[in-house]
């Protein structure tokens, strides 16, 4: 009868010796990758936040507020060289290398692309069109407005050749 009951009584201590009570940060629960973050307080604003935009059509009224010098129009044409060039072609006119397998680009000297708007072509970089993948990652709100302005430099037929 006593060995029955030290057994079940270190069968309990045992048991009792898990590590589900530690509070250490190695031993917290933790956040996965695929679950959803806490929904934002009511009336809450994120700290450096601008206007919120949710499709290019709401960039439509934007005005271009980057002044074009020869080092920005330096700096978009090397940003379109590797971001816009292989949709678009080296110079604008469609026929980069990606056409072969995708729908083709336009050529960004068609009068519908030129009749467009500064902030819509701003929203077409950030967040796609109807084939483009938006673009904005990696680019910071100034480097696309440096590429509208560089778009506009290929309508006007501007841009030098590569």
């Amino acid at each position: 009868m006593r060995r029955s009951l030290v057994a079940v009584v270190a069968l309990v201590a045992v048991g009792a010796c898990r590590n589900d009570w530690r509070t250490d940060m190695w031993f917290q629960p933790s956040i996965r990758p695929e679950d959803d973050p806490r929904p934002e307080p009511e009336h809450s604003v994120p700290l450096g936040a601008g206007p919120a935009y949710d499709s290019r059509d709401d960039t439509e009224a934007l005005v271009n507020p980057v002044q074009p010098t020869p080092e920005r129009l330096a700096h978009a044409r090397a940003l379109f060289l590797g971001r816009c060039a292989p949709c678009h072609g080296k110079e604008g006119h469609g026929g980069g290398p990606v056409s072969k397998f995708f729908p083709p680009a336009p050529d960004l000297a068609y009068q519908t692309v030129k009749q467009r708007t500064d902030g819509f072509i701003w929203g077409t970089i950030t967040f796609g069109g109807k084939a483009m993948p938006p673009n904005r990652e990696g680019l910071s709100a100034v480097d696309r407005w440096e590429l509208v302005e560089y778009v506009r430099t290929i309508q006007r037929g501007e841009a030098p050749k590569p």
